[in-house]
Order: C-alpha cells, then structure tokens, then sequence
C-alpha cells in the first residue's frame, strides 16, 4: 500500500492528533489568559455567614475568646478582609514550592502547587499580617529541609511579634521548642487518637503551649485536662452560631472559623 492511501493506518490516526493537537493548545491558551488570576483560586469558598442573634448568656464571653481567621492569610487579600473584621490571630498554611516558604497546601499534583496554587511568600505573609495580634502558622510539612527553612526565617524574627505555630508532627514540635523558645507551639488533633498521643506524651506536653483540636473532640474532659496544664485550647472548624455557642460552653480559648460572622461575634 501506497503511502496517503485511502486505508493508510496513519492517515486514519491523524484526525486523532489533531483533535488532541487542538485542545492541547486551547488548554494551554487558556492557562494563559487565567495565569495572573491563578494564584487565587486554589482556596474554595468562605461558608454563608450567619445573622441570627447569637446566645445571649455567651455575650459576656464571646469577646474572652480568641477568633482565629482559618486560613485567611493563604491570600493576602482574605488576610486583610479578616483583619478588617475583627481577627485576633490570622492563620496562613504554610508549604515550600522549589525551595521556597509560601502560603497554601500541598496539590496532589506537585506541578499544582509550583506553578498554579502557590500562595505568597512566608515574607509577604509577615508583612501583611503586621496588624494582627498573632500570627499563626499551620504546617503542612515536616521535613528536615523544611524546618530548617523554617527555623532560618523565624529565629531573627522572634520578639517581633507573637507567633503560633502547630503541626500534627510530635517530632517536629520537639525540634521547633528547642529552636525557637519564644514561639507559641500547638499540636493538631484532628483524630481521637490525637488526644490519646497528647495525653501520654509528657516531653511533648512540656514542648507545646496547646493543642489546636477539631471541634467535634472539644469537651469538658479535653479542656479541663488542658486547664490543669496551662495549655491553650483552639477549637477547628467553628462555622455556625449553633457550634460556635457549643463550643464556648465547653471552654475552648479559641476559635478558628472561616466565618466572618463569628470573627465579628468574637471581636
């Protein structure tokens, strides 16, 4: 058979490739057009915020309660929103992209998070968050590189300001409080197994200042136990006025929302 002829395998693929061809291109025009606007679309949506009233026999102890802005300074334009409306602590995830400290969280592509998702720089972040009272930071990490990074940002810098900084990682809190002394150290609980850990693990409750809990773990026992060591209890995430009211009751020092509302309840 002739090459072009009518049967050729290869004439029958082309349509194929072109086909692909094309919407490769397309993909790759339309990244981009999007590219300025890429950076800030990784975060999802802020919940609705309440109106109702809140409970009446909280309101003498809303404003004893930290509002700590969940996540608001992965972009530096929620950061300032959260400021705006009232946010004792603003909190930034944080990551490293090619070597570098940023704001956001890790893609399960990592091309995601080193081209498109990437947030501002640790640097950026502390500049614009100078007008908060604290500084919180969620790590997202806790390889030796990264602390590393971490340790060199942080270390000429304690003093300035107050600073928080919690991981789900024991080892990484241990290393972090020989460190850096005069940061505020809180071990993540997300899972009931979390709780058992802290409470087992003297060393680790002598590193830390408090625990950073999912709200549903928050009860009397959790906090009292915490009360008894002096450590700081933040309850995560508190959406609503039904939870936020909860959540008080149960004697939480803390609380992270996405929700501007209660940041405003909390002010």
């Amino acid at each position: 058979m002739s090459a072009g002829a009518p049967g050729d395998p290869v004439r029958r693929r082309r349509p194929r490739w072109v086909a692909a061809a094309a919407a490769a291109a397309l993909l790759g025009g339309g990244l981009l057009l999007l590219w300025p606007h890429a950076q800030h679309f990784s975060q999802g949506l802020p919940p609705d915020q309440f109106h109702r009233a809140l409970d009446p026999e909280l309101a003498a102890r809303y404003p004893e309660v930290l509002g700590v802005a969940h996540n608001a300074a992965n972009r530096l334009d929620t950061l300032a929103v959260a400021l705006e409306h009232g946010a004792d602590v603003v909190e930034a995830d944080v990551i490293s992209v090619r070597g570098e400290l940023v704001a956001g969280r890790d893609q399960p592509l990592g091309w995601l998070s080193n081209h498109l998702f990437r947030g501002p720089t640790l640097a950026e972040v502390w500049d614009a968050a100078a007008a908060a009272d604290v500084l919180k930071l969620d790590l997202k990490r806790d390889d030796e590189a990264f602390l590393d990074d971490l340790v060199a940002f942080l270390a000429p810098r304690q003093g300035d300001r107050e600073v928080m900084v919690s991981s789900r990682d024991r080892a990484a809190l241990l290393r972090l409080h020989r460190d850096l002394p005069d940061v505020t150290l809180l071990f993540s609980i997300g899972f009931p197994e979390g709780v058992r850990q802290v409470r087992a693990d003297a060393e680790l409750q002598r590193a830390i200042a408090g625990v950073s809990v999912f709200q549903g773990l928050v009860d009397s026992r959790l906090v009292g136990w915490a009360d008894d060591r002096d450590l700081l209890v933040l309850a995560w995430p508190v959406n609503d006025a039904a939870t936020l009211a909860t959540t008080v009751r149960r004697g939480a020092d803390g609380i992270t929302t996405a929700n501007l509302a209660v940041l405003e309840a909390l002010a």
